[in-house]
């Protein structure tokens, strides 16, 4: 990645009808199916070519085959070659290439008051990969979720209002104000298979609002993409949380998720006004947001998790009280874990679909149904203990199994037994159906639901099996990944 700062090749006036026409082509697009929002923020301001203060024109090399924004210009100019954008930004502004590696850049406005740690106006981009298929409302909605679900998190101070916009000419959407400890508002687009995300700092600060303004319209009306981006590898992220006197840490590659946040779920005793599913120990999780790009999933979770793929960490001191008579309590789950772990797999366990709560492999956190199935079993350790990996689906009773059911699972625990890992991360298979298929023998005297249910399941389950690593989407390398990062230390 290289800084580059460019002379003219035009006069003055030939400088101003080219910015003209980027201005128009970045101005705000038709409203697309408007998503119904919670209060009203101003239109974002239109790029102006004033901004870019055309002063003293002067030849530049030629040749050059960057977009005509990011050439002609007396601002800073910033070129990603690697990630495909370039930008134009303020003068008084500063660039912070410390994490460029990881597709973050920062620019940083001058100190506007008097302290220690003063208060500037700053962006923030960043651009990270997504998988084939995303799409850019799907990820907004699951960057939204983060501020207003599950419950455990609370709203956001103010509603969050979205808007359209284009940004070099690809549908983009404006979200402000953004929750902090001042907010910021934060543009975002998907241009091929790479998010671009620009947050913008602070929009409550009236003195940062002039240096804020002239960053927004030159970054916005600037930005351009490049005709031959040079994609590079994903770099794995790691992210810690303190808990239970503990540091309790993960990595993971950012194509699964554009966000992955940590957060401490308070407890739900057991009661009899709720079901007992619903109740469950405090833990901490870590929810993977716009996992998979977004992609619709329905999980057998609770109704705030259904769609959400995460990683749960509880203490096994808090297990008492929850179904402990149950086949499916946390203790009784806690002990087959245990056991599976000292005896080891049965081969032939996943080859026929499960019946009853005895053919089930351990699963926490307890749920309002029963394991159908499991396939591809696998032991993983992890740096402070092991468990089970597998997929699975969870049934009312025999019926076709969904694609978008399915999930990878990983139950472990320390090798102290303190702490209990449950990671649930949804799957694609190509094997199952996305829609319930057609019954033509339903009502017939001698259809037996069972029996069809079962032989329809057991052929998928030899199919799951034949699928190597790579075609499940996401790999299961990629999860596996995840699990043996895992590390719970005081």
């Amino acid at each position: 990645m290289t800084t580059q700062k460019f002379q003219k090749i035009l006069f003055y006036t030939a400088f101003c009808t080219a910015m003209l026409l980027a201005v128009t082509a970045c101005a705000p697009a038709a409203a697309r199916d408007p998503q119904p929002v919670q209060a009203q923020v101003s239109q974002p301001a239109t790029p102006t070519p004033e901004v870019f203060n055309p002063i003293n024109p002067s030849p530049t090399p030629s040749g050059s085959a960057l977009p005509l924004t990011c050439q002609v210009t007396d601002l800073n100019t910033y070129v990603s070659e690697e990630l495909g954008y370039c930008l134009a930004f303020p003068l008084n502004f500063t660039l912070d290439e410390s994490q460029a590696p990881g597709g973050i850049i920062r620019l940083d406005g001058p100190a506007v008051e008097n302290s220690g740690d003063p208060l500037r106006a700053s962006v923030e981009i960043t651009a990270q990969p997504v998988p084939e298929g995303s799409e850019l409302t799907r990820l907004v909605d699951a960057y939204l979720a983060s501020f207003g679900a599950p419950p455990a998190f609370g709203a956001p101070p103010a509603p969050i209002e979205r808007t359209a916009l284009s940004l070099a000419g690809e549908p983009a959407e404006v979200l402000a104000p953004i929750p902090g400890l001042l907010s910021s508002q934060v543009v975002m687009a998907l241009h091929g298979n790479t998010l671009f995300s620009a947050r913008f700092h602070p929009v409550d600060a009236a003195a940062a609002k002039p240096d804020l303004e002239a960053a927004f319209q030159t970054v916005t009306g600037s930005f351009a993409f490049l005709p031959e981006p040079v994609q590079p590898g994903s770099q794995l992220r790691t992210l810690s949380w303190l808990e239970f006197g503990q540091k309790i840490e993960l990595s993971y590659d950012p194509i699964l998720a554009p966000w992955v946040e940590a957060t401490t779920i308070p407890a739900v005793p057991t009661s009899d006004q709720i079901l007992y599913a619903e109740s469950r120990p405090a833990h901490v999780q870590f929810r993977f947001l716009g996992y998979q790009g977004g992609r619709v999933y329905d999980l057998p979770l609770l109704p705030a998790d259904h769609r959400t793929a995460q990683v749960m960490v509880f203490q096994t001191r808090d297990f008492p009280g929850y179904g402990d008579d149950h086949p499916q309590g946390f203790t009784q789950q806690q002990q087959a874990l245990a056991g599976l772990l000292e005896s080891g797999l049965e081969p032939a366990h996943c080859a026929q679909p499960h019946v009853g709560y005895e053919m089930a492999l351990p699963f926490l956190p307890w749920l309002n149904s029963q394991q159908a199935f499991c396939a591809q079993p696998q032991i993983l350790e992890f740096s402070q203990g092991k468990g089970v990996r597998y997929l699975t689906s969870y049934l009312q009773g025999p019926g076709p199994v969904l694609d978008q059911w399915v999930f990878y699972t990983f139950q472990g625990m320390t090798s102290d037994g303190q702490f209990y890992i449950s990671a649930v991360f949804p799957v694609q298979t190509g094997i199952f159906p996305t829609e319930a298929p057609p019954c033509p023998k339903c009502g017939q005297a001698d259809y037996d639901p069972f029996a069809e249910w079962t032989e329809m399941l057991t052929g998928q389950l030899a199919q799951l099996e034949a699928l190597p690593e790579d075609g499940f989407a996401p790999s299961l390398a990629l999860l596996d990944a995840v699990i043996r990062s895992i590390r719970i230390e005081p």
